[in-house]
């Protein structure tokens, strides 16, 4: 079982108790990087999502700290014990601020942002997988900022475990922004 799976599975008391830790070391400082969409809020609109076209949305991110090299993203269905990956792309530029474009080719590597790299979601192929959860209350998603101290040596198309692997000891700051879309 991947660490991710297994710390979804920890009851939220117990996970309460333990804010702030991480595997491994001391979380990372709380500086300024913010992730935020233009395109929303709260609410994944239905362009983004199986219902609509299924474009991946636009994001921005801001208040990148100094020293930082690359830029990840992870987007996460954030169904039972086990997160779903929706998409993951690395070696984004730290430009401050970064806007990814709206509806990014499922290639593995993108021309803008310029040099980022894109790896296989949970489906099995490359780029962004719009949410089209098929179970009521099942709606919740969260697109994650992390902020590297280098840029990742991981091969384009790569799965989530080995991304998961990659940047976990580069990551020196991280953010995220939840999403809900209800289809029922």
């Amino acid at each position: 079982m991947r660490r991710r799976a297994l710390l979804a599975s920890v009851p939220a008391a117990v996970a309460a108790g333990s804010a702030g830790c991480t595997i491994g070391g001391e979380p990372p400082p709380t500086d300024e990087l913010t992730l935020s969409s233009p395109a929303f809020e709260e609410t994944l609109p239905r362009r983004f999502t199986c219902d609509g076209e299924g474009a991946s949305p636009p994001l921005v991110v801001e208040g990148v700290p100094d020293g930082t090299a690359s830029l990840a993203l992870l987007g996460e269905w954030l169904r039972g014990y086990d997160p779903g990956t929706i998409w993951t792309a690395w070696n984004l530029p730290p430009e401050n601020p970064l806007s990814v474009p709206t509806d990014r080719p499922r290639t593995e590597r993108l021309e803008e942002p310029a040099g980022a790299v894109q790896g296989t979601n949970d489906e099995g192929f490359v780029g962004y997988r719009s949410p089209c959860h098929e179970t009521p209350g099942d709606g919740d998603y969260r697109f994650s900022v992390l902020a590297l101290d280098a840029e990742l040596d991981l091969e384009a198309g790569a799965g989530r475990d080995a991304f998961d692997d990659a940047v976990e000891p580069r990551v020196v700051s991280s953010n995220r922004l939840r999403a809900t879309y209800e289809r029922f």
